[in-house]
């Protein structure tokens, strides 16, 4: 794959492979000295639980540089860009590109500033996209054609180094004018702190028997079956990781939530609830086995069943008033509503409040707790 020009929407930008390590560690210390660098990387996914990285992008200001994970084995002065303190590396909608580079190398990251959490603070929409971004602040449409073609193939097609370049070529402009609106407002460590609980989310260490409090439709089981799902999906979590597969490969949530209910369970019972045969064959016996273990655990030791919330008394008045309170502090504040708060967090609040088994929330996080404590300290529940 060679290096090239890209001159799309009247600009002249150069496009680098980086090719081996010397250089990448030359260039990683030229960036260290930067205010901000933007960041993309292309991955795939389709069949494996974690990310089978393809491809990084980094565009210094300069030009834009790729760095091919399948040929350059020894990424390592990587490790002090995002480590960096005080280099601004800027994302959009980082989540998955964290989380691939985390499973892949291990990296920490810290002052990374998400043009998508940002443009929600400056009130441009939230989850807004890429290409509306683009399109928002430098006026141009890009194409998104190759949203899902085959990064793993070698070598890459033209358009794809093409699509791949402006993923970054246009988050710079996009960082400047977003960064300036969010230090108006008072509102840049927000963003920064928050890119932080996503990124804890994703490196803090796993907690297996907690997998089922993800799953949908738990408030139907009673406290031996919600023990049973206890225990199968965090079995099925570390099996998915094992063999590198989706869980989805293996048995679906409705499929264990159906089992977890059935009295003695057969595999008969796995077929009868839409089990696919071949996850049948290859891990039913195993599934059948992990949910007789669970029945011979003590039942004092049992979970406390699920709780749908609108069945926890009081949930939906607790709900009315953290809800008005958090949109008086947000307008307080010049905050986007939505953006201090949603129902999946005031309900997070609540549940823990009340001491009730609730999926961790990462964002309530620092930011949000000093806004928000003192009025919602006030509400007696």
């Amino acid at each position: 794959m060679q290096d090239f020009k890209l001159s799309e929407h009247d600009e002249n930008v150069s496009v680098s492979f980086i090719r081996d390590t010397e250089t990448l560690s030359r260039l990683c210390s030229e960036w260290l000295s930067k205010e901000a660098i933007a960041v993309d990387t292309e991955f795939d996914r389709t069949n494996t639980y974690f990310h089978n990285l393809a491809l990084i992008q980094i565009n210094d200001g300069q030009q834009i540089w790729f760095i091919d994970p399948l040929e350059l084995k020894d990424v390592s002065p990587l490790k002090s860009v995002f480590e960096s303190e005080t280099l601004v590396k800027i994302f959009h909608s980082c989540g998955e590109d964290l989380e691939a580079l985390f499973n892949k190398y291990h990296f920490k990251f810290n002052q990374i500033f998400d043009t998508q959490i940002a443009a929600a603070f400056a009130d441009m929409g939230p989850s807004l996209g890429y290409l509306r971004l683009v399109e928002l602040i430098s006026g141009v449409s890009l194409d998104k054609e190759h949203t899902k073609t085959d990064w793993m193939q070698r070598p890459l097609q033209q358009e794809q180094l093409i699509y791949a370049a402006q993923d970054v070529q246009f988050l710079l402009p996009s960082y400047y004018m977003l960064r300036d609106k969010m230090l108006e407002l008072g509102t840049f460590e927000y963003v920064i702190q928050d890119v932080d609980s996503m990124f804890e989310a994703v490196s803090a260490p796993e907690n297996y028997d907690s997998y089922y409090l993800r799953m949908k439709g738990i408030f139907r089981l009673d406290a031996k079956q919600t023990n049973r799902l206890k225990h199968v999906a965090s079995w099925r979590e570390q099996l998915a990781r094992l063999k590198n597969i989706p869980k989805t490969f293996i048995f679906r949530d409705p499929q264990l939530l159906e089992i977890c209910q059935t009295p003695n369970p057969k595999m008969s019972d796995l077929l009868a609830a839409g089990c696919h045969r071949a996850s049948i064959r290859r891990y039913g016996a195993e599934l059948l086995a992990t949910i007789t273990q669970a029945d011979l655990v003590n039942p004092e030791l049992w979970p406390e069943p699920v709780k749908a919330f609108h069945k926890i008394p009081k949930a939906k008045e607790l709900s009315r008033q953290l809800k008005a309170l958090a949109n008086q502090v947000a307008d307080k504040n010049d905050i986007p509503q939505e953006v201090l708060t949603n129902k999946r967090l005031i309900e997070y609040y609540i549940m823990r409040n009340m001491k009730l088994d609730v999926r961790p929330n990462r964002f309530w996080n620092d930011w949000r707790k000093t806004l928000l404590s003192e009025a919602f300290e006030a509400v007696q529940f």
